[in-house]
């Protein structure tokens, strides 16, 4: 459901402002570690490689982007359910 309008409340919120890509992968494996499976963290990332960089950890990690707004730099990740 990547880019739909669809609205899920945020468990977790992880702020990174302008942190670079290189950071901004461990942070959200390290944001994730707390959640339980199934849980939901909104990344917010203002790096101009985070929408792509986060789209393809999703897809190698299997943990769900559900939603991506490009507009305000929001990312919604569900941990994956094991």
């Amino acid at each position: 459901m990547e880019g739909s309008n669809t609205t899920t409340r945020a468990d977790r919120i992880l702020d990174l402002g302008t942190e670079g890509c290189s950071r901004l992968l461990e942070n959200i494996e390290d944001a994730l570690v707390g959640l339980e499976p199934g849980q939901t963290l909104l990344v917010i990332a203002n790096d101009p490689a985070a929408p792509l960089d986060i789209k393809v950890w999703s897809r190698t990690t299997g943990n769900t982007l559900l939603q991506a707004n490009l507009l305000t730099n929001e990312y919604l990740i569900q941990k994956k359910i094991s």
